[in-house]
């Protein structure tokens, strides 16, 4: 940290000045706190103590309030006084020497980018002026030998700067390095092995220099006067193919031209400072490539498209001669990476029922600022659903959208009915043309005691919750399944989920919708349509008066929506999962199904007593585990637990390949009829590999390979396959356990102990 690395320059003149001279004054003493002679290597440094006391602390106050005095301007007057000193304590305590206070001293830059010796108090004094004012004052001391204490005065000019990257932007855009060798190595204080490639050449030619100076230094191509066509470097004949002009180009320079990243590699062997050596082609807004090194980036910040930059840095040195080429390097421009990695809905368009306040109001304007246009549905009733209807919730969310620049639509029509739910869809494809995610978050509350639950009040919230999703979903979904993409929300509650007294109806709607997500996902598996549901915990008109304050307050909705908006990008492949989601805390919820026990058999039904038996092994959830669907569930349902199976001599002298060949002589014909499948097997492990058994017109028939169109799947490791091939390892224990997995119609696997007999 006491040797940073940092430049700072500034152009001095006498008009146009952004900052005015006003007046200096200088202190020159033979305080020496490090040095380093011409011939020796490091620096020499004195006690940090003496530094800190006998120099900062007496020398740079001295010097500003000599030019205090000499310029006649109070330190009240001083809108930023800038000093280096990289002791952080002593730094605030010079400031108090001189009466400032702590918002009139800019901080001292250690810890953002060490002490950079001579350029320092240049680079704070370009901080400062970053954030200046017209007429404000400002002091620079300098500090070495003494000190050199300058008064300044903002002007208007300051106004009309251009943009640049600054103190600011460089500090942004810094990379730390926590890699000390690396650091060595920057700082030429070890030589490092440059591997099989170090024959790269470093000498650099002054007459070719010199003839190619706009190139080399400038980035200067040229450009096609008959067809545009920019291009690097600029040669005799244009290389647009039709084109082929000759001697038509003139001069173009590409330094400040926005480019992308079109193709990059990081090379481990090539020689470089900073391996690995990264490079790649950049191609330029408007026309133009350039194979180009890259800097300030790790190679995981590449990415194919990232907008990058060039930048004019450090080549190569030619330490024989003492000479140190430059040229045009590229590096990602800041925050691009983050903006290319930010999750969008660029023309898709969403469709949110209950938007108008709470959390489908905070769905609806994130969704809009990252590019979604978005059907804003609301009733505008009352929370218990009662009451006239009203415009002005989803007007004033499409209002706020509106304002931020994101496109939307307002609708009023009532979940709860089946015209209302097909009037929201047609509202989304009259409006915008397409329907890409639904969100399905309207809600009344009537809660009451079972007892005294009127059907009233249970068919009202079953209505606008379980039967509002339908409407909305159906005719959205079929829109979904002919354009092949789709996203779609339920909204479950952790009364659904677990129960909470009181609500009867709201519970049942709400676990209704998890049943309505777990077979619309396998519907919509095919077409790209995926369907989750969340739990949300968070402040709306539903809850208000549910939940204390105090955790009220920290239920916001923004603490929902990330969650909700993953689930409905193309990012997003899972469907069919349920999470609980609110104050920063998410997780998922699964249905889990016990190994469970199997008791008595055709010939022998169990009695209630045989359940009050097992009864701790029907409760046992140890090993449980989740289903896909009801075909896995149910044969899982089927099998008994078994202890595991011992691997036998008959089993290790077996092979997968041996239990194929011996298939369609165990082939049972009389079984097959009316049969026509395809068993696609997939056999993990040293002796695995595709088989083919396909069962028609009662014959049986095997083959290596892979089928285009499975009836089902069938995936093993090679000495399970073998064991429950030979009667020693139960299929549906094999299919509980997870050691068989089973792919396609699972039913019909179930076929295989009718058609063959493979013991």
């Amino acid at each position: 940290m006491w040797y940073g690395d940092g430049a700072a320059s500034l152009t001095v003149g006498d008009e146009d000045v952004i900052a005015e001279f006003k007046e200096s004054f200088s202190i020159s003493c033979d305080f020496v706190d490090h040095y380093r002679g011409s011939d020796h290597k490091y620096d020499y440094v004195w006690e940090e103590r003496w530094a800190r006391d006998a120099g900062y602390s007496k020398i740079i106050p001295d010097a500003i309030n000599g030019l205090l005095e000499k310029s006649g301007v109070a330190i009240k007057d001083i809108a930023k006084v800038v000093y280096p000193c990289f002791f952080k304590a002593e730094h605030k305590r010079i400031a108090k020497k001189l009466g400032a206070m702590p918002e009139q001293v800019m901080g001292n830059l250690h810890e953002e980018c060490g002490e950079t010796g001579a350029a320092h108090c240049l680079l704070m004094l370009t901080g400062a002026l970053e954030n200046a004012k017209p007429r404000d004052l400002i002091i620079m001391a300098s500090f070495g030998q003494g000190c050199n204490a300058f008064l300044f005065e903002v002007t208007e000019k300051i106004k009309k700067l251009c943009p640049r990257n600054g103190l600011a932007g460089s500090l942004a855009d810094k990379k730390s390095m926590d890699n000390y060798l690396k650091f060595l190595t920057f700082r030429g204080l070890i030589d490092p092995e440059m591997g099989i490639r170090a024959e790269a050449p470093v000498q650099t030619a002054m007459s070719a220099l010199w003839r190619k100076r706009k190139m080399i230094l400038g980035l200067v191509g040229g450009k096609c006067r008959t067809c545009d066509t920019p291009q690097f470097p600029k040669t005799e004949v244009c290389v647009n193919p039709e084109c082929g002009a000759m001697h038509s180009q003139d001069e173009y320079e590409f330094a400040d031209v926005p480019a992308k990243l079109n193709s990059f590699t990081a090379d481990l062997l090539s020689v470089s400072m900073d391996p690995p050596h990264k490079y790649g082609m950049i191609q330029f807004e408007g026309g133009g490539r350039f194979m180009a090194d890259f800097t300030d980036c790790d190679q995981d910040d590449l990415k194919v498209g990232l907008p990058m930059q060039m930048v004019f840095r450090k080549r190569v040195e030619d330490k024989v001669r003492g000479f140190t080429a430059y040229f045009w390097k590229a590096k990602p421009v800041p925050g691009a990476l983050e903006a290319l990695n930010k999750i969008r809905y660029d023309d898709r368009t969403a469709i949110i029922t209950g938007a108008g306040g709470g959390l489908g109001r905070i769905y609806a304007l994130e969704l809009a600022l990252r590019g979604c246009k978005v059907v804003v549905n609301d009733l505008g009733g009352a929370r218990d659903g009662s009451g006239n209807s009203s415009t002005s919730a989803a007007d004033k969310v499409v209002d706020e959208i509106k304002a931020l620049g994101g496109e939307a639509v307002a609708n009023y029509d009532n979940v709860a009915t089946v015209e209302g739910g097909a009037n929201i869809v047609k509202t989304a494809l009259d409006t915008f043309g397409s329907i890409d995610i639904v969100i399905n978050n309207a809600g009344i509350l009537r809660d009451k005691s079972f007892v005294k639950l009127e059907p009233e009040n249970w068919q009202a919230v079953l209505a606008v919750h379980l039967n509002g999703a339908y409407n909305v979903t159906k005719p959205a979904f079929e829109h979904m399944k002919a354009q092949g993409y789709g996203r779609i929300i339920m909204t479950t509650s952790g009364a659904g989920l677990y129960g909470n007294f009181g609500q009867v109806n709201y519970s049942s709607a709400k676990m209704g919708l998890v049943g309505m997500m777990n077979s619309l996902k396998l519907e919509g598996a095919k077409y790209n349509i995926n369907i989750n549901t969340i739990a949300p915990l968070a402040a709306s008109r539903l809850t208000e008066d549910i939940m204390p304050p105090d955790i009220l307050a920290k239920m916001k909705p923004e603490f929902v929506a990330p969650l909700t908006l993953f689930l409905c990008s193309e990012e997003c492949g899972q469907s069919g999962e349920v999470f609980n989601v609110g104050m920063g805390y998410i997780n998922r919820v699964a249905v889990m199904t016990g190994s469970g026990v199997q008791i008595g058999d055709q010939d022998n039904l169990p009695t209630p007593e045989d359940i009050h038996k097992h009864w701790d092994q029907i409760n046992n959830l140890e090993n449980a585990r989740e289903y896909n669907d009801l075909n896995a569930a149910t044969i899982a349902l089927l099998a008994p637990p078994q202890d595991e199976p011992v691997n036998d001599k008959q089993t290790d002298e077996a092979s997968p390949q041996m239990v194929f060949d011996k298939m369609p002589e165990v082939f049972k014909p009389e079984a097959a009829a009316g049969v026509d499948i395809i068993f696609q097997y997939s056999i993990s492990g040293a002796q695995g590999g595709d088989w083919i058994v396909t069962v028609k017109d009662q014959k049986c028939s095997v083959e290596a390979g892979q089928a285009d169109k499975p009836t089902c799947t069938i995936k093993m490791e090679a000495d399970n396959f073998v064991m429950m091939a030979k009667g020693k390892l139960n299929p549906m224990q094999a299919f509980s356990s997870g050691k068989l997995k089973i792919e396609g119609d699972v039913m019909k696997s179930q076929l295989l102990e009718k058609l063959f007999e493979l013991k």
